[in-house]
């Protein structure tokens, strides 16, 4: 079985297809026809035959034993749409495999938002395997009346199903939050099981976050410092269950003291709770 390669993001190298040798349909099967083809463009070049006569015999040719496509094979996929995959390459479908132009299909996968890396491979006969590497979703970004599902780098993933990630991932405010969101999201990482009940995070100012807890309490974090701050809300849980102490508000933004607010206003509570 010979393979030809399209993978990475070098543009430039797309053209030429990596040929490699392995093994599904009989090796002699392989080497024939390879030999015959290029043997019938030789002629086509010696002796002047009509091109468009020569293409359309050859074409008929590797259809007949089968060199088209009947398998499409995708590895990877999470939130893209099977359907899409296929489609695209069926557009390009349109004679013997060899005539698949996989720069086409590379760059029509490549406008999708979620792609990360991609790799395509034409595997003669009758196959076309495509490997694709997601970006991965860290939040949900609510900015100017809209939601945005975001990427660690802050890229917006604009054909996300929003609806589909609302339970996982938590809400994020705030200007230019989408840029800055993973680097608080991997120091909250440290405990797992406190940040499942963080449902939003405001960033405050371009240099500060807060923390909004499903128990009704805000957390301010310092500008600096945030793991220490962190730790110290992680000590304050498990000495003291501090999210269900009734405060209203942690300061934790003076390295030196640590300011708690509470409310008697217990609809104000109860309200939070069931955001």
């Amino acid at each position: 079985m010979l393979n030809s390669i399209i993978k990475g993001n070098d543009v430039n190298k797309l053209n030429i297809d990596r040929i490699t040798n392995k093994n599904t349909r009989s090796n002699f099967t392989v080497y024939f026809l390879t030999i015959l083809i290029i043997s019938l463009m030789l002629t086509t070049f010696l002796n002047n035959i009509d091109f468009e006569k020569y293409s359309k015999l050859l074409n008929n040719f590797l259809i007949k034993n089968g060199f088209t496509i009947n398998n499409i094979q995708i590895l990877g996929i999470k939130n893209i749409p099977k359907e899409t995959i296929i489609k695209i390459v069926n557009n390009e479908n349109k004679s013997n495999i060899l005539n698949v132009n996989l720069l086409n299909i590379y760059n029509n996968l490549r406008n999708n938002d979620w792609v990360e890396e991609l790799y395509i491979e034409r595997v003669l006969p009758n196959t076309i395997k495509i490997s694709i590497i997601e970006k991965e979703a860290i939040g949900i970004w609510q900015y100017e009346m809209s939601n945005k599902l975001i990427t660690k780098n802050g890229e917006i993933i604009s054909t996300a199903n929003i609806n589909k990630f609302k339970i996982d991932l938590p809400i994020i405010h705030g200007n230019d939050a989408n840029k800055n969101a993973n680097s608080i999201l991997k120091i909250l990482e440290t405990n797992k099981v406190l940040t499942k009940n963080i449902w939003s995070l405001d960033y405050i100012n371009n240099r500060r976050w807060n923390l909004h807890f499903k128990q009704g309490i805000i957390v301010l974090l310092p500008s600096e410092g945030v793991l220490r701050a962190w730790n110290e809300i992680i000590k304050l849980q498990k000495n003291y269950d501090v999210l269900n102490l009734g405060l209203t508000e942690l300061d934790l933004r003076n390295p030196n003291k640590i300011l708690g607010k509470i409310s008697v206003d217990k609809d104000l509570i109860n309200h939070r709770k069931n955001l």
